[in-house]
């Protein structure tokens, strides 16, 4: 028995690790790709996707980071279907 306790603190202590270099990964990731996307905003690239991207990397270890991805996320997609209403409304007209 005193072998299998000792084994069971060892993967514990495995999965801790393994636990907080995920997380340090992501939050790296994430961050790395909000950086990219905020330079994509002035230079040439697909800036508000990587921020996005970004956004829901962070999302998958950090739920502060969730909420912000689903409020974004939330008001990009009413601000596409105002202009996907309008653009439909403007070719029914002409």
């Amino acid at each position: 028995m005193p072998g299998r306790t000792a084994g069971a603190a060892t993967e514990s202590r495995r999965g801790a690790h393994v636990r907080l270099l995920r997380k340090v990964g992501v939050a790296v990731a994430g961050t790395a790709l909000i950086v990219a996307g905020v330079a994509m905003l002035v230079l040439p690239g697909p800036g508000i996707v990587a921020i996005l991207a970004g956004l829901g990397l962070l999302g998958t270890e950090f739920p502060t980071a969730r909420r912000v991805s689903t409020s974004v996320n939330r008001h990009a997609r009413a601000a596409w279907h105002r202009v996907r209403g309008g653009a439909s409304r403007l070719g029914r007209k002409g």
